[in-house]
């Protein structure tokens, strides 16, 4: 440590034989940049992460709105371009409708409620910039009709990039709330800002929205306003069901810190915003707002334990089964989380690692875009880049054996299931095993107190949860 902040140069042993390339770690003397902040640092990795994401994506904007599995075995597909034609939004239909002539057409998306705000928004925008096209004339021919237009493929390529903007915008919201977390170790954000998965797997879904989401309720309790990480909780429990999972954590760490009715403040908040924005979905079709949940709850799909257990164990359990016993194993997980964060001094971000990467593990439900829910909880909760880049070798182990199989690479010359596929879903599931065994260890040593907990590097610093409030345990640094 330099000053008052934590350098992972000096902090980390990887990072540390790394910085040997450009000179080796910050000196005893060092002084501060006037103008390189940790701020505009962390927040330029992250440009050049998503625009490399973009690039990435780039080869399949040829041929975005339109099927095939070739995107697939390129590794450079999105569910954004596919979504302009799947899902009525060519036609500027409301997600959210009942009107038949719609539905004849177009089936309610799997998008909860504010990925399909998102996505009908940069419709409208893309309507705009595409010179308003006419949308009686698009509704009289037939689906695949539509599917085929070149105006349509201009326009769902027009529909990519202004969501991509907005979603890159979200982006740089998450890396720059992560650098304000914690005072004294702004780069900790510097993990989420240049992290694999975020290059490779943010243009595939809206789940970047759901990871500023997660960044800002971060941001909130560590700054000691519950209302605005109250409304974050909210908001992002309407992008994805991964961000409610922060609310045992947080009211654990609420009760053990003294901050019930900080905590408690919190979770009404979070019910009434996750209320008012679910409202104008399920006033306009109860139906299509109970299918916008289906992705999570439809049973087994690709990448899941459940998927390895029914091709690799021939079993085939009923969707009613799996939602079930997933649900009972993620119930008694939280339980687990909830004692963890009671008995030792883990932060909200280590104990949101354990809800989400423990979740991940058991739900049936294991898109590679979920990782982008778990970084940068993983980012502040796991101090070792370590044990970072091998969780996100896994999840990016993973994506590519996905793609090639969904793109029919692995399958197998005399028919039968892929099983080299089966290597990428143990790949993801052993990553996260990993990821939360470095936080377990991490709170099991010297019973997990304060002290010996590594984000406080063993001088009796404040917990970094608790950064506005004085602390019983240790003395103000």
């Amino acid at each position: 440590m330099v000053g008052d902040r934590v350098h992972p140069s000096r902090d980390d042993a990887l990072v540390r034989s790394l910085s040997e390339v450009a000179g080796g770690p910050l000196g005893d003397h060092a002084g501060r940049h006037p103008w390189w902040t940790p701020l505009r640092v962390v927040l330029l990795l992250a440009a050049v992460a998503l625009s490399l994401g973009m690039v990435a994506k780039a080869p399949c904007l040829d041929v975005a709105g339109e099927g095939g599995t070739g995107r697939y075995a390129a590794l450079c597909w999105s569910d954004v371009s596919q979504a302009y034609v799947d899902r009525g939004h060519a036609e500027l239909a409301w997600p959210f409708t009942d009107d038949a002539g719609v539905r004849d057409r177009y089936a309610p998306g799997w998008q909860p409620p504010v990925p399909a705000y998102v996505a009908w928004a940069a419709a409208r925008v893309t309507h705009v910039l595409a010179g308003s096209p006419d949308l009686d004339e698009r509704r009289a021919m037939s689906v695949a009709d539509v599917a085929a237009d070149d105006a349509v493929h201009r326009e769902a390529r027009i529909f990519t990039a202004v969501t991509a903007v907005w979603l890159a915008a979200a982006g740089l919201l998450a890396a720059g709330l992560l650098v304000g977390v914690r005072r004294r170790r702004p780069w900790d954000a510097a993990a989420f800002a240049a992290a694999p998965v975020l290059v490779l797997l943010w243009p595939i879904t809206w789940d970047l929205l759901a990871a500023a989401a997660v960044a800002a309720v971060l941001w909130g309790w560590a700054r000691g306003r519950p209302g605005v990480a109250g409304a974050a909780l909210g908001v992002g429990a309407a992008v994805s069901p991964l961000v409610a999972l922060l609310l045992v954590p947080l009211l654990a760490v609420g009760v053990r810190d003294r901050r019930s009715a900080q905590a408690w403040r919190v979770a009404a908040v979070a019910a009434v915003t996750w209320l008012v924005v679910d409202l104008p979905a399920y006033v306009s079709s109860p139906a299509a707002w109970e299918a916008s949940w289906q992705g999570y709850l439809h049973g087994v799909d690709v990448g899941s334990v459940w998927l390895l257990v029914q091709q690799a164990g021939n079993v085939a359990p009923s969707r009613t089964t799996v939602v079930v016993v997933s649900g009972l194993l993620v119930a008694a997980w939280l339980l687990v989380v909830a004692v963890v964060g009671l008995r030792t001094r883990l932060s909200l971000a280590a104990l949101g690692t354990l809800a989400v990467a423990g979740t991940l593990v058991v739900s049936p439900a294991a898109a590679p875009s979920y990782a982008l829910v778990l970084l940068p909880l993983a980012a502040l909760g796991v101090p070792r880049w370590r044990d970072l880049l091998v969780w996100q070798a896994g999840e990016l182990a993973h994506f590519a054996l996905l793609g090639w199989y969904l793109g029919g690479l692995l399958a197998p010359a005399g028919g039968g299931d892929a099983r080299a596929y089966w290597w990428g879903m143990v790949a993801r599931l052993l990553g996260l095993a990993w990821l939360v065994a470095a936080v377990l260890i991490r709170a099991g040593s010297a019973d997990g107190s304060a002290d010996d907990d590594v984000v406080e590097v063993g001088r009796g610093e404040a917990d970094p949860d608790v950064d506005v409030l004085a602390d019983g345990r240790h003395a103000r640094a």
